[in-house]
């Protein structure tokens, strides 16, 4: 069975934006947000179920997922495979937006419902700080960590770090709710083409005790062999294939214009340095600057 990948934001939304999927959209969710009991979503409104049409080129709107559940929080969710400048305020904005516009005009505050971003990634967000994929934020008091309000809540989770804890510490992996939706995430890259055939047996294995892990792989299957879905699909994937070898080829430039800078800038260093011991021996300005190629100017500075 061929999969498409679910990193990819086109299959992300149509598997976790779509009302007809809304019971794998809740386990998702759940899972990923450690509810249980009486905290546990049981019924979600999406608030964007409209899927771009996917054009040659493979531009398409923002393909992320907002619902709004029965608890009365409204939560944001976006995988992003392509890193992002200032990724925190990035998100720090999206939740400001998301969070004034749900409030009417001539409502009180007090009607502003707890909201909710999620951010999934393919690469290291805060890289120096923690090895965790799965942080959460929220405000706190600095010293006695106090909530400042339940209303703001930050979750980012690192598929290339879940990858580098399941190659080593998979027993303990396992232990967190949210492993096998990541491991659904994580199992097939449409970059390479590469399926990891282990991962995918560990869902099947999953899937013959939690149906809702069984029907999310029915759903995977059935929307990676539609041929209209498949077609959105690769032009999506193109796109942002060139994306990436666009930025790879902005660094690769960037770093060798830096080379010949720092290389012409060491050289240039080492002409004033000669240029000092000429004038302390006691060469003329105008040999000087024959010799090194410094201005006449720059020679005067030094002496």
């Amino acid at each position: 069975m061929q999969y498409l990948d679910l990193e990819m934001d086109f299959m992300f939304k149509q598997m976790f934006g779509h009302p007809s999927r809304k019971s794998i959209t809740m386990a998702f969710l759940n899972a990923l947000l450690h509810r249980t009991g009486d905290d546990r979503i049981v019924d979600v409104q999406f608030e964007n179920t409209e899927l771009t049409k996917e054009t040659e080129d493979g531009k398409t709107g923002r393909l992320d997922v907002i619902v709004r559940t029965n608890l009365g929080e409204r939560i944001h969710v976006e995988i992003q495979i392509i890193p992002q400048y200032s990724m925190p305020e990035r998100l720090l904005y999206y939740w400001a937006r998301l969070f004034s516009s749900s409030l009417s005009k001539g409502e009180p505050y007090s009607a502003l419902p707890p909201t909710i971003m999620i951010a999934i990634l393919n690469y290291p967000f805060f890289p120096h700080e923690t090895d965790r994929f799965h942080t959460v934020f929220h405000i706190r008091e600095d010293e006695e960590q106090f909530l400042w309000s339940n209303h703001l809540e930050f979750h980012v989770l690192d598929l290339s770090q879940f990858m580098v804890k399941w190659k080593k510490y998979r027993r303990d992996v396992k232990q967190s709710p949210e492993w096998p939706w990541l491991t659904m995430l994580s199992a097939v890259d449409g970059r390479t083409k590469k399926v990891d055939e282990e991962m995918v047996r560990e869902l099947e294995g999953v899937a013959m005790t939690e149906q809702e892990i069984l029907e999310a792989l029915e759903e995977w299957q059935s929307l990676s062999v539609d041929p209209e879905n498949r077609y959105a699909y690769e032009m999506r994937l193109k796109w942002l294939l060139d994306q990436l070898s666009n930025i790879r080829g902005s660094r690769e430039e960037g770093l060798k214009e830096g080379l010949e800078k720092g290389l012409q800038q060491g050289l240039q260093q080492e002409k004033r340095q000669i240029a000092k011991k000429m004038l302390e021996k006691g060469y003329d300005v105008q040999t000087i600057h024959e010799l090194t190629e410094l201005s006449l100017e720059e020679i005067e500075k030094l002496k």
